[in-house]
């Protein structure tokens, strides 16, 4: 049963201007996920690329708390997505895997750097991810045997860092 226009541009809406995701705009309207996703890949394609003005739409908002908040969230997505690449990534020596961790680390560091004035829970924040930089450091420094380990307990120790560092203010 084919969807009226009103239907999709309340999906579209509630994605963009209520930034729900694409999941929660298609339940709000009682449409399937994938009629969601089907909606907003033919969007794209036709020039309306609803990420994009969802972004848009965040800076005009002029919230910078919200706008901080969204950058922290997709730079930490990011962030796991290269923790996972190099996790399944049997073949990568282990001095290389600490070398990308800590090059990663550094970049996470210096945005959350950047973002301590707008949003404040980035200031611990950075400053757990640069001891970790520097633990990695350390470790490849003086015992690159172990990097292969160390890497093995800071992928756990990243879910649990957030909530350490919010118990401790």
């Amino acid at each position: 049963m084919a969807k009226s226009a009103d239907v999709r541009a309340l999906v579209r809406k509630h994605y963009i201007f209520d930034r729900l995701s694409l999941e929660q705009a298609a339940n709000a309207v009682d449409v399937a996920y994938t009629t969601a996703k089907r909606w907003k890949d033919k969007a794209a394609a036709g020039g309306d690329d609803w990420d994009k003005v969802r972004s848009a739409a965040t800076l005009s908002g002029g919230d910078v708390e919200q706008l901080s908040r969204q950058i922290l969230t997709e730079m930490l997505v990011q962030f796991n997505a290269v923790l996972d690449m190099i996790k399944e990534d049997r073949e990568m020596p282990a001095s290389k895997r600490v070398e990308l961790m800590s090059s990663l680390m550094d970049n996470i560091h210096k945005s959350m750097s950047a973002m301590k004035k707008f949003l404040p829970e980035a200031n611990s924040l950075a400053t757990g991810m640069q001891v970790i930089r520097g633990l990695a450091e350390f470790v490849q420094d003086r015992y690159p045997q172990h990097g292969s380990i160390l890497i093995e307990i800071l992928e756990p120790f990243g879910d649990v860092l957030p909530k350490i560092l919010a118990a401790a203010k």
